[in-house]
């Protein structure tokens, strides 16, 4: 017999017991179900252990330079494995399963195995769900080397189970993990040598910091190598090719009592996800926006299926699947939050939204300001003798808007958060600029970069212009000109005492008075979009002067022709819109890619004609599916208003304008099914889409 739970959370780290106790608030039962130890990932092995060495080894390191080698350094440094498991013995007294059963969670230990879309078992017994949450998280990637066994590597999750710190530690890769250990191990003693596949140091950092993060390492006596790549292992020799800046190789080896290994992170898939209809790949879980799988009762949260692999990352993703799936999706997941990232080196490096290069390439060199303001201007820095340090602050010219920000040096981790606040809610440099910041303070350095943006904006403030001017020239004045034209032809209107009807009647009065009238209406239809002229009235007005047939044929290819000339002045005024980081980004992505499917169910629906065609262009999807879905999607919608105006008696229309009394019930009938066959047709594309 199967128990059914409303929620079941597979995983137990920080995305799992965020869901968990998030679903629980609200009135759920849940089921926890972890495979390996309570806290996950973080607690155990990752975050809160690394943190604790780290710290243990900094008061090792700060003690013995002022009062050298003592017996009482040497009885504080032998304790530090010690100190590190009671440090994730206390967090896990706040994460076991008694603590959790009080929030009215359940709680099972053991492997999660799915069964079909609904069930899932756990040893012996089957669970059924409602809604599941994937939340296994990741391990370390791992690494084959000629002469070296798997069971001699070190990798996060096993260092911390040492006793002893290794005279010798050779370190394979130069990321986060990487870093923070080499320096906790050099400052408790051990010879460390880092060696990076990766020809630069701190690859991921902004250039001003990598230099300063590898003074900082050499000083302590930490070998680099960079470019190094590991060819074997002798005993206790590691064999390495290493590429030099002018793409020449060397040989180099060093010895080493451990290996830590940290090259990365691979997803912890679950088991027999193919018989429950989730689709994953090498990367992890595949999900939607909405961070659904491609089983529409199983979401996936966190290192599973997340590039961004953070503890931080995973929290905030499992709260708004909570609320997403709470709400009955009314609320919508945010996937274009800044994230910060810090790595807590010495001195501490922090960084968040985008680098130089990654901003130059959305906005180019002419739009941006580039601030650097060294510690060496700080006096919190100066009394703390921790000068070592840079901000770096990318941001709009003119508005002012932080685009990116990386530190390196005491309290970066905290200063960040100041940045990630401004980018997401989009407080300038000029703002910043009007913040008391406590003196003295660390943070007083982003005074001084927003004081730095100001007066370089001040100077520069009359080219900025100039250049802003000249930049959107072509539309300011197709946009006068448009301007102009909307209102002569409005204030023609008025002038005559027209109404809209009456214009049209006029203008196919003029269409009916001439051999070229159906090459006109083409025409005129066609540039109705720029004098925002009502594309119904026309389509009606082809009915009743072209017949069903011809009206038909003439208005698509109009419309098709209008569709484009809208879609052409959409993209003119939206070409410098960079809407792929706001929180329309993943719509945006997922309609360029899509553009003919997505257009042709919007046609189908009938949608306002002219607001789907200026949109298509702002947001720059592709002309030609744009325009064949088009062509494609309004012949029903076009048909259903052509039967209408083909219905009408044109005398008394002329006379009294519209009226329901003009129209005669078989055409009304043949409209109305025309309608509800395009919404069918709709509804059949959407399931299509969402089956594909």
């Amino acid at each position: 017999m199967s128990q059914h739970y409303d929620i079941i959370v597979i995983g137990a780290g920080s995305g799992g017991l965020t869901t968990a106790i998030g679903f629980s608030k609200v009135g759920k039962k849940v089921l926890l179900v972890e495979k390996e130890h309570m806290g996950g990932e973080c607690t155990n092995t990752g975050c809160i252990p690394s943190k604790a060495l780290l710290h243990h080894a900094r008061e090792f390191y700060t003690a013995s330079k002022i009062s050298g080698e003592t017996t009482a350094n040497e009885t504080y440094r032998s304790q530090a494995f010690t100190y590190v498991r009671n440090i994730v013995n206390e967090v896990l007294q706040e994460e076991t399963p008694e603590t959790f059963a009080k929030l009215g969670i359940d709680v099972v230990m053991g492997e999660a195995i799915f069964l079909s879309k609904c069930s899932l078992k756990v040893g012996e017994v089957e669970y059924r769900y409602k809604t599941a949450i994937i939340a296994t998280g990741s391990s370390p990637r791992t690494l084959e080397v000629p002469g070296l066994e798997e069971t001699d590597i070190l990798t996060n999750q096993n260092i911390f189970s040492l006793n002893d710190v290794p005279e010798k530690l050779l370190i394979i890769g130069g990321g986060p993990i990487g870093l923070e250990m080499a320096q906790a191990f050099a400052m408790l003693g051990s010879e460390v040598t880092i060696a990076e596949r990766s020809e630069t140091f701190a690859r991921l950092e902004d250039a001003t910091i990598g230099p300063i993060l590898r003074n900082s390492f050499e000083s302590m006596g930490i070998i680099i190598k960079t470019g190094a790549a590991i060819e074997k292992v002798d005993g206790n020799t590691a064999h390495f090719t290493v590429t030099t800046d002018k793409d020449n190789t060397e040989k180099f080896t060093t010895e080493f009592d451990q290996i830590l290994v940290a090259i990365g992170r691979v997803p912890n898939i679950p088991a027999g996800i193919e018989l429950a209809g989730i689709t994953a790949d090498a990367h992890g879980v595949l999900v939607d926006g909405q961070h659904l799988t491609s089983n529409k009762y199983v979401y996936a949260v966190g290192d599973v299926a997340q590039r961004l692999k953070f503890t931080h990352t995973a929290d905030d993703t499992a709260r708004q699947v909570v609320a997403h799936v709470t709400s009955k999706g009314i609320l919508r997941l945010n996937q274009n939050k800044a994230v910060p990232k810090v790595t807590y080196t010495s001195p501490e490096v922090a960084q968040v939204g985008l680098s130089w290069n990654e901003a130059i390439a959305h906005y180019s060199t002419d739009h941006l300001m580039r601030i650097e303001v060294p510690f060496t201007e700080n006096d919190r820095a100066k009394t703390d003798a921790a000068t070592d340090g840079v901000l770096v602050v990318i941001a709009k010219r003119i508005s002012g808007r932080v685009l990116g920000a990386h530190i390196a040096g005491p309290a970066a981790g905290e200063m960040i958060n100041i940045f990630t606040l401004a980018i997401d809610h989009k407080i300038s440099l000029w703002k910043l600029q009007k913040v008391i910041f406590a003196y003295p303070t660390y943070s007083l350095v982003i005074k001084k970069a927003a004081d730095q943006f100001v007066g370089r904006q001040i100077s520069d403030v009359r080219t900025d212009l100039l250049h802003l001017i000249k930049r959107h020239a072509p539309k300011l004045i197709a946009a006068t000109l448009w301007i102009a034209a909307i209102t002569g032809f409005n204030q023609y209107q008025t002038t005559q005492g027209l109404t809209t009807t009456q214009t049209a009647i006029n203008v196919f009065d003029v269409i009916t008075m001439t051999i070229w009238g159906p090459l006109l209406y083409i025409l005129i239809y066609a540039i109705r979009p720029v004098t925002f002229f009502p594309a119904t009235a026309l389509t009606i007005l082809a009915g009743i002067f072209f017949g069903f047939v011809w009206g038909t044929i003439l208005t698509v290819i109009a419309a098709t022709l209008a569709a484009g000339v809208a879609y052409l002045v959409g993209r003119f005024f939206g070409a410098n819109l960079k809407l792929e980081r706001t929180a329309l980004g993943s719509s945006i992505a997922a309609l360029r890619e899509n553009t003919f499917s997505a257009v042709l169910m919007m046609r189908l629906i009938f949608l306002p004609f002219d607001l789907v065609s200026y949109a298509a262009g702002i947001l720059q999807t592709k002309f030609m599916p744009f325009i064949l879905a088009t062509f494609a999607g309004i012949i029903l919608g076009t048909a259903t208003f052509v039967s209408i105006g083909a219905s009408l008696n044109v005398a008394e229309f002329q006379a009294n304008g519209f009226s329901f009394d003009l129209f005669e019930p078989q055409f009304l009938l043949l409209s109305a099914i025309i309608f509800i066959v395009s919404l069918g047709l709709s509804k059949v594309l959407k399931r299509w889409r969402v089956e594909k």
